[in-house]
């Protein structure tokens, strides 16, 4: 039976079944995650803050200028970091069919009052602008009227995913992580495959403790690295298969 065969009954059956085990997780999901979104945020300010520093003379330390926009800057990096690139909170729920959890950007709430707050703003501009220039206005605030509308309305999204566990299902346990990656090998690949974050090496200690008695047919598999679980033998098989 191949995996979309198998998927198909239980994946609405999961959220009837009983929870055996629930946990939260919130963070940027892999253990240096946090660091490279830091890494990225800062690095593309201050490469676009040496830009203009090296093409506008009259930008200096000394100059008020300079630090308007160095604290503009500082502000995008904020911006870039816990907008473009938001933390996960994440509430998983194990049953005897696998797991299902939800996803939410941990974005603050003041943050989508803003945006619909300019949002609100952009409208009132255009209906100004169509009084004042008249229907030609529109020609080129349609769009930024249109993007408004649908801002007004701009709120957090909730996503459902859902991790099936059966027979053939390989654990993948990353060392010193609070990671472990769920797969299904089939024919000299993977099926399927997904991430499943704990806050504490504790709490996925705890977790593989209910998996091992839930699911006691599994396989279990230490890693150093993610990309080590590509070492598995269902990818040797494949390249033994290829070979000959």
């Amino acid at each position: 039976m191949s995996y979309k065969e198998y998927i198909e009954p239980p994946k609405e059956k999961i959220y009837n079944e009983k929870i055996v085990h629930s946990w939260e997780y919130k963070g940027a999901g892999f253990k240096y995650n946090n660091l490279l979104d830091w890494i990225w945020s800062i690095s593309f300010a201050v490469l676009f803050l040496l830009f203009l520093w090296s093409v506008i003379d009259e930008l200096t330390v000394d100059t008020p200028e300079f630090w308007v926009l160095f604290f503009f800057m500082a502000m995008m990096v904020l911006v870039s970091r816990y907008l473009l690139s938001p933390d996960k909170h994440y509430c998983y729920h194990l049953t005897s069919l696998g797991i299902y959890y939800t996803e939410k950007d941990m974005i603050p709430d003041v943050a989508y009052q803003v945006v619909r707050g300019f949002a609100w703003a952009g409208i009132v501009v255009c209906i100004i602008a169509a009084f004042m220039l008249g229907p030609f206005a529109f020609v080129g605030a349609g769009g930024f009227a249109l993007m408004s509308f649908g801002m007004t309305n701009f709120r957090p999204t909730i996503n459902k995913h859902s991790t099936l566990i059966c027979e053939r299902t390989v654990v993948f346990d990353l060392e010193n992580d609070g990671v472990l990656s769920f797969a299904i090998p089939e024919k000299g690949a993977y099926a399927y495959y997904g991430d499943i974050f704990t806050n504490t090496l504790d709490q996925k200690q705890e977790l593989l403790s209910t998996l091992r008695s839930l699911f006691p047919s599994i396989e279990f598999v230490k890693i150093k690295r993610l990309k080590d679980q590509y070492k598995h033998p269902v990818y040797q098989q494949e390249e033994e298969k290829a070979a000959e």
